[in-house]
């Protein structure tokens, strides 16, 4: 009944006669739940004014929310949309005469699109702290949902700092009607259809050039010089920069300077907001001309990079690289399709803080790719990196020597496999036991390198392998627990059901059985901390 248990304590101190809604063998009698809800909305005073965030289901209609106590909320979501259609009766006119109808002031129909309109319009008037708004949380066709939700948008005004219509495809025909002088966020579909359509010629990097707040981006786009916005300050300010300098600086340094250098990322200030998280989706010439510029312009800011592209029929010779750059607050990189093949890796070794990497070699291999090995190497400098993606067929990765490198990502805590396709059981079983026995080969040798106060940190800190979460397909579930229940047996962490004897490790601590050497206390403890989940997903697309 509460979700607050401050709530709850008190409901339950007023009214220590009512049962208890959280015991499950209370039966609640009609003048029970009536007094109940009368209570509920009593000490709803006491829970609106903490709301920041509602929901709005439009299939019912909007509540008589008491707007003069939200004075906090500071996010909107619209769901159910596809209700709105409005049937042949309620776009006739009507007088406001007629009895038992909501109308608007020219005589129309109201219907459950005014009222969430109407609740926008007053709450902003009131207090004006909308700031986020959210249309869908699923995909809806295009001809099931209203042209009208544009007004929700409209209705936000130039407070709205963030928009959420990537379930609402048909917002790319309306985009010269967002308001843009505080948008920071604008999450638009990722499909190719539809395309966004604009008067007069427009086009999308001339929208973006309207928002000089925005911070993260996520659509699909044809273009290649989508951030022309963001280069143009760039020059912009270099050149302003550039003949400041030389106007004041001596003979002897005019001729040493060299101010026309605009391939490295510029330091001054932006009017336009650097952006921090982006995610574009396209042709593979397009997304990689766009991701290039991306880096290089903002590669004091960026922290998400996710660039997916797709395969046009003619294979693109231009690489993703940033290898002159440092990007220092990348932490998600995420690389689909012919990008993903044609990365350069020796990148990575610019992103310092990069802990997550999803690499999806989907489509067809670059003839270029079959000839040059891909320094996949690099990965293993990548001292933060804990999260690791991959999704493409299993013979291609191994041929290509994913699995040596990922039992030598020492840091590594999460390992998803679920887009492999081809890969078996025991190719799961075998990259997890040789990370366990690479990452204990490895701290036997840090522990005869250091002395014995630094051994007692390094046994502290170092105990088990670092892998903890493996996620693979369902398909593979009981290949892999008949394998690894095998090993827990093996290393004593399961009951052992076999005639082979004992034998001690000093290490361990314990007797444990085995069938050979010794098992330490390092492989027995990793083996306790790995788990495994199974998901049902679908065929990867190529």
């Amino acid at each position: 009944m509460f979700h607050d248990p401050m709530l709850h304590e008190t409901f339950m101190t007023l009214f220590p006669s009512v049962p208890n809604c959280y015991m499950s063998n209370v039966v609640w009698y009609p003048s029970m739940v009536a007094v109940r809800n009368r209570i509920e909305l009593a000490m709803m005073d006491r829970v609106i004014p903490q709301v920041t965030s509602l929901t709005v289901s439009m299939p019912i209609h909007v509540p008589r929310i008491k707007l003069s106590l939200m004075a906090n909320l500071r996010r909107l979501e619209v769901i159910g949309t596809n209700y709105c259609l409005l049937p042949a009766q309620d776009l006739e006119w009507r007088t406001p005469q007629n009895g038992g109808v909501s109308t608007l002031s020219f005589g129309q129909a109201m219907n459950r699109l005014d009222r969430m309109l109407m609740f926008i319009w007053d709450h902003q008037r009131l207090f004006g702290t909308l700031r986020e708004l959210k249309i869908e949380n699923k995909t809806v066709l295009t001809a099931e949902q209203p042209s009208r939700l544009i007004e929700l948008v409209e209705a936000m005004g130039d407070r709205l700092e963030v928009l959420d219509v990537q379930f609402w495809p048909e917002a790319v025909f309306y985009l010269d009607r967002i308001p843009t002088g505080q948008l920071r966020c604008l999450l638009l579909h990722t499909n190719k259809e539809p395309a966004p359509i604009f008067e007069e010629n427009g086009s999308m990097s001339g929208f973006l050039s309207r928002c000089p707040r925005l911070q993260e981006l996520s659509m699909y786009t044809g273009e290649k010089e989508l951030l022309k916005a963001w280069r143009q300050e760039l020059w912009t300010q270099g050149t302003s920069n550039s003949s400041t300098l030389s106007t004041s600086a001596s003979t002897f340094h005019q001729s040493t300077m060299n101010f026309g250098q605009m391939d490295r990322p510029y330091s001054g200030t932006f009017d336009m907001a650097k952006m921090k998280r982006i995610n574009i989706v396209g042709l593979a010439q397009n997304v990689i001309a766009i991701t290039n510029d991306a880096t290089s312009l903002f590669a004091s800011s960026l922290e998400v990079l996710i660039a997916r592209s797709w395969f046009s029929g003619k294979l693109t010779t231009i690489p993703l690289s940033w290898s002159g750059l440092t990007l220092s607050r990348l932490t998600d990189l995420d690389l689909e399709g012919e990008i993903a093949w044609t990365f350069e890796y020796a990148s990575l070794l610019s992103c310092p803080r990069l802990c997550r990497i999803r690499l999806a070699f989907t489509g067809p291999m670059p003839s270029r790719s079959f000839k040059k090995q891909p320094a996949i190497d690099n990965l293993l400098r990548v001292f933060n990196l804990k999260d690791l993606e991959l999704v493409g067929n299993w013979e291609t990765l191994f041929n290509r020597g994913w699995p040596v490198v990922i039992k030598k990502l020492l840091h590594l805590e999460r390992l998803d496999l679920t887009g492999c396709e081809g890969i078996s059981a025991d190719h799961v079983y075998n990259i997890v036991r040789d990370s366990i026995n690479h990452s204990a080969q490895q701290r036997s040798s840090e522990g005869n390198d250091v002395t014995s106060s630094d051994n007692i940190f390094q046994e502290y800190m170092y105990c088990y392998c670092r892998l903890h979460w493996v996620i693979v397909s369902k398909r593979l579930e009981d290949g892999i627990k008949r394998q690894w229940d095998d090993l827990k047996r093996q290393f004593g962490c399961l009951p052992y059901r076999s005639s082979i004897p004992y034998k001690y490790s000093a290490s361990a601590g314990s007797s444990l059985p085995v069938e050979s050497g010794v098992v330490s206390a390092f492989e027995q403890a990793s083996v306790k901390r790995i788990h495994f989940s199974f998901v049902v997903t679908a065929r990867p697309s190529h």
